[in-house]
């Protein structure tokens, strides 16, 4: 793998970070501000929770489905292609959110990623998922 491909891929996952960040922090922004003038409820707390969870988990889901990949990826003209069977909304969910942005949000799990990388040659969610990821 080239070092410049690595470096797409690593780009690609900063801007997954930045655009979940950007997209949760519009969402509770928003409930917020709405909250304040329009509906002043008392728990506005956990509806921005559950907003920006289903918000999470189904939209960026959806939105990785639709393009064959995260946003980042999109951005960086990288996309996924399945090894074995095809895309599904399962697949992407257990890869982009379990596998991919709870893993790599600890020290720990990102050393563990780093440390398969270096023995296979390919990244934990990659190999387990039987996709890989190819530059249009």
């Amino acid at each position: 793998m080239e070092k410049k491909y690595i470096m797409d891929r690593f780009v690609s996952l900063c801007y997954d970070y930045l655009f979940v960040l950007i997209v949760l922090g519009l969402s509770t922004s928003a409930i917020y501000i709405l909250n304040k003038y329009l509906w002043n409820l008392e728990h506005v707390k956990l509806i921005i929770i559950f907003i920006n969870i289903i918000l999470y988990l189904f939209a960026y889901t959806l939105l990785s489905l639709k393009l064959n990949g995260s946003f980042g990826k999109y951005l960086n003209d990288l996309y996924i292609e399945p090894t074995q069977g095809k895309i599904t909304f399962g697949r992407v969910l257990f890869r982009e959110i379990i596998m991919k942005q709870l893993l790599y949000i600890t020290v720990v799990g990102l050393l563990i990623d780093i440390i398969f990388f270096i023995f296979k040659k390919d990244t934990m969610h990659d190999y387990y998922l039987k996709t890989k990821v190819i530059k249009k």
